[in-house]
């Protein structure tokens, strides 16, 4: 397997940032010049992560080229995220800066990136109707996002407490990383050859990720992280194993998909997950209510978030509902002009057949006719050799022998027309009275 040149400038590249990376972090003291530099590494290696996949945006087919497009918007949405905490580490000398922005883009880049996976990019049958998937995106990062807003935000936006937002968060963060882990085991054991190899990369990647989030959550409450050290690794390798899965592009085609209806069968679970997720917020929130030592202007912006956020989900929903409901109505209207261009067949191949049924009974009468016409002839014939005979009755035997050449002739143009299927104009038989 031999990457294409520009592919193998940008790995080259991310190894390089690589290795700078672990050279500074084993020699490098804690310090404001270190954080800059640790801040600034993760937007270098996205930034080469992004131009990786954007290599495959025209040379893919089917539906690959919109899978590349949303896995490169996760990763620029990723690297807009550690953007913002360069910011907020350069802000943190003078002021205190909210962590809302880069937590909100880092959730927002695994929710595409998921989006991206659940188009099922290999299979060169997937549906390329973008309502239903977009409504689909809509609702997983409006689900997200509540969940986020439920458990994280209060502290953050309504008392100030990082003490509570922020393992609140790094919690979350770790259970989107294993839906999206999950989902990746699926991918990887049922798919071959380059695709394994894919979704094999991208699955070691997120579960980097997982591992290095929960571990920058429990080294940040203890006061042992700082930016630039080795505790950014396992993000720093995962995005580098971005790389090398987006340069794999060029060998990614799309194949059919060996189950029947897998179209249908997402679509029917993306609905049983949407009505779950719709149907979880008024169970959290209730467990929220009992919850013990919530201070009360948290309890009232949980039930605020849960209850705007159901109103948008069925939103959503319903309006997915019409969608469908037209679809269905599409679908029908379709089925009956199939069922009539249907019965039109049928009765053309009906017609067919009682065409050929007529068919094989003439070719049997023509057989029939034409033994006694062939004896009629001989006989005939056989008149006329008779010296005896009165010049009336040879007349006679010579007018015989000439309609038994016209009857004859008229069996043999019946014939051939059978056996073409053309009609003979030599079936028109004069009609003159005979003399």
């Amino acid at each position: 397997m031999s990457f294409s040149l520009r592919h193998q400038v940008y790995l080259y590249l991310a190894s390089g940032l690589m290795v700078l990376h672990l050279i500074v972090a084993a020699l490098a003291k804690p310090s404001f010049g270190l954080t800059m530099f640790g801040d600034a590494l993760p937007c270098a290696l996205l930034l080469v992560a992004f131009l990786t996949t954007r290599e495959n945006f025209r040379r893919s087919p089917g539906i690959l080229p919109v899978f590349w497009k949303l896995f490169a918007a996760g990763l620029f949405c990723m690297m807009v995220s550690e953007g913002y905490w360069f910011y907020y580490d350069a802000l943190k000398r003078s002021a205190h800066p909210s962590p809302v922005p880069g937590d909100a883009l880092f959730l927002l880049a695994n929710v595409i990136i998921l989006s991206a996976i659940a188009l099922r990019p290999q299979s060169a049958t997937v549906g390329r109707d973008f309502r239903f998937r977009g409504l689909d995106f809509a609702l997983l990062t409006l689900w997200w996002f509540t969940l986020y807003g439920y458990y994280g935000l209060p502290w953050q936006l309504v008392l100030h407490e990082f003490a509570h937002y922020n393992p609140a968060y790094y919690v979350l963060a770790f259970i989107q990383h294993l839906v999206i882990v999950t989902a990746l085991i699926f991918l990887w054991r049922r798919n071959r050859e380059a695709w394994r190899s894919f979704y094999a990369l991208l699955l070691l990647a997120f579960v980097l990720i997982a591992g290095g989030t929960l571990l920058l959550g429990i080294s940040i409450d203890r006061g042992w992280y700082y930016s630039g050290s080795f505790y950014d690794t396992p993000f720093l390798l995962s995005v580098y194993l971005f790389s090398f899965a987006a340069a794999l592009g060029p060998f990614l085609g799309t194949h059919e998909e060996l189950a029947p209806n897998r179209e249908l069968v997402q679509s029917v679970w993306t609905a049983r997950f949407a009505m779950m997720g719709i149907l979880s917020l008024p169970i959290i929130a209730l467990f929220g209510f009992y919850e013990k030592d919530i201070p009360s202007p948290v309890a009232t912006f949980r039930l605020r978030l849960v209850f705007g956020a159901m109103t948008l989900l069925g939103a959503l929903v319903y309006w997915k509902l019409i969608l469908l409901a037209r679809e269905l109505g599409r679908l029908v209207r379709l089925t009956k002009a199939s069922i009539k261009s249907l019965k039109e067949v049928q009765l053309q191949v009906a017609h067919a057949e009682k065409l050929v049924a007529l068919g094989r009974l003439a070719a049997g009468a023509t057989h029939e006719i034409s033994n006694p016409l062939t004896a009629i002839l001989g006989y005939s014939e056989l008149l006329t050799d008779i010296p005896s005979l009165s010049p009336d009755d040879r007349q006679d035997a010579h007018v015989i022998r000439q309609q038994v050449h016209r009857a004859q002739a008229a069996v043999n143009s019946l014939r051939d027309t059978l056996r073409s299927g053309q009609p003979s104009p030599s079936l028109a038989i004069d009609k003159k009275p005979v003399s």
